[in-house]
């Protein structure tokens, strides 16, 4: 008679989001704390990591529009700025005064930013959670402040 045995055990095989990868993918249970599966090992990169649980469809969608967003962001004029819109945003402001940017610092629209590696940029939108849209000339990018 074969016995069906609840949960896994280390050596089984799960579904995890590899940390490498940035995937789901097939991974080795490696660890187990009582029944809960603790350590993975990716069957793709060998990784070596936390257990992560494959996303609940809804998470999964939320996920693919948080990919639509990153994609659109990842565009050369960041899905809002181009170099002749930033060129319009800065057209009679004086960029000599732009603030160094840190974490730390204070933003407010139409401020200008001097970011190490974006260079020159004005803040056009103010998010919730301490972020802010900023215009550059190479496209736009959300930076957080105020932390």
């Amino acid at each position: 008679m074969v016995r069906k045995r609840k949960g896994y055990v280390a050596g089984d095989e799960v579904d995890s989001r590899c940390t490498k990868c940035k995937l789901v993918l097939a991974h080795i249970v490696v660890a187990m704390v009582g029944d809960k599966i603790a350590k993975v090992q990716c069957s793709t990169c060998n990784g070596v990591h936390a257990y992560r649980p494959p996303p609940s469809p809804s998470e999964a969608t939320a996920q693919k529009r948080r990919a639509e967003r990153k994609t659109t962001s990842q565009d050369p004029t960041g899905g809002r700025s181009s170099a002749s819109e930033f060129d319009a945003l800065t057209k009679g402001k004086d960029l000599s005064k732009a603030q160094k940017y840190s974490t730390k610092m204070q933003m407010a629209v139409d401020d200008a930013v001097d970011h190490p590696s974006f260079g020159l940029g004005i803040v056009t939108e103010i998010r919730e959670n301490g972020k802010a849209h900023v215009a550059f000339k190479d496209g736009g990018r959300v930076l957080i402040f105020g932390r």
